[in-house]
């Protein structure tokens, strides 16, 4: 009987084990992504940080390919309504002022930001890649053989809900909005997740110089949706009540040691010694 439960035991230790490493192997949590009333954002290209600082925050800043300087940023996440919203600031001292018929046909060598979803976080299903650059042109596709893709607001106006982008005085900034509920996801769902951004420069104006990613746990680049972190959204934030100040008990401090005697305070403590003192008197006489 002993030989028999201790067999059992070794097989549960062993079934956990596995269970460990195979949950390792899907990547990690990012972190949740707060939900917010309808409403509180706006998507002009500005950020608002009464309404960003509330967000998941990652950082873009894992060189993938080229030379290292510009073309890093910081993510802001948040949804809202049925509906992901991202923020992007993006450093960039060198932006690109690039010719429609490159963003037409070559929108990856533009200075842009893109995110890359697997909506079923399944790591083995459609990723779908939406892509704005610093002009606040906008560029869809569906896994890395196109597809399905489209270039430019018309074509590109079913997969986004709303985004732009405006130039900053340290590179440029970029919102966007997509639509959960057409894909099925809801609050507590996962979404594997990759965030990259695209730098150009004048010296290369054709050819995209670096590329960084979001950092992965598992080195994904781009398109392995197999080795995605991922995130999950969150319920709705809770919005503290202001306290209420009110008014305090009057409390009478009691005086500082080096508080001098008053004259009322004197006369106290007199007869608190001439009381010491009647009390010894009679206890010599008994």
């Amino acid at each position: 009987m002993k030989k028999l439960f201790s067999v059992v035991l070794a097989g549960v230790i062993l079934s956990s084990l596995a269970a460990s490493v195979s949950a390792s192997d899907i990547g990690e949590c990012k972190g949740i992504v707060p939900k917010v009333p309808e409403g509180q954002i706006t998507i002009d290209g500005k950020m608002d940080e009464a309404i960003w600082t509330q967000a998941l925050q990652v950082e873009i800043n894992y060189l993938n390919t080229g030379v290292e300087g510009d073309g890093y940023g910081t993510a802001y996440m948040l949804w809202a309504d049925g509906s992901y919203y991202l923020c992007v600031n993006v450093i960039d001292s060198d932006v690109v002022l690039s010719e429609e018929d490159v963003q037409m046909s070559t929108p990856w060598t533009t200075d842009s930001v893109e995110m890359f979803f697997d909506f079923g976080n399944q790591n083995a299903g459609d990723i779908h890649q939406f892509r704005v650059d610093y002009s606040g042109f906008p560029s869809y596709y569906m896994n890395q053989s196109g597809d399905a893709h489209a270039y430019g607001p018309v074509d590109a106006a079913p997969y986004f809900d709303e985004y732009d982008a405006e130039l900053t005085t340290t590179g440029y900034c970029i919102e966007m909005r997509v639509n959960l509920e057409k894909y099925g996801i809801k609050e507590g769902d996962s979404i594997g997740l990759q965030l990259q951004i695209n730098n150009i420069t004048q010296d290369s104006p054709s050819a995209t110089v670096s590329v960084y990613n979001m950092e992965s746990s598992l080195d994904a680049t781009s398109w392995q949706s197999d080795s995605y972190d991922y995130i999950t959204l969150g319920a709705e934030l809770e919005v503290e009540e202001p306290a209420v100040d009110e008014p305090a008990d009057e409390v009478v401090d009691a005086p500082a040691a080096d508080t001098p005697v008053t004259a009322d305070a004197g006369i106290v403590a007199a007869a608190a010694v001439m009381a010491v003192a009647a009390g010894v008197v009679l206890s010599k006489k008994h």
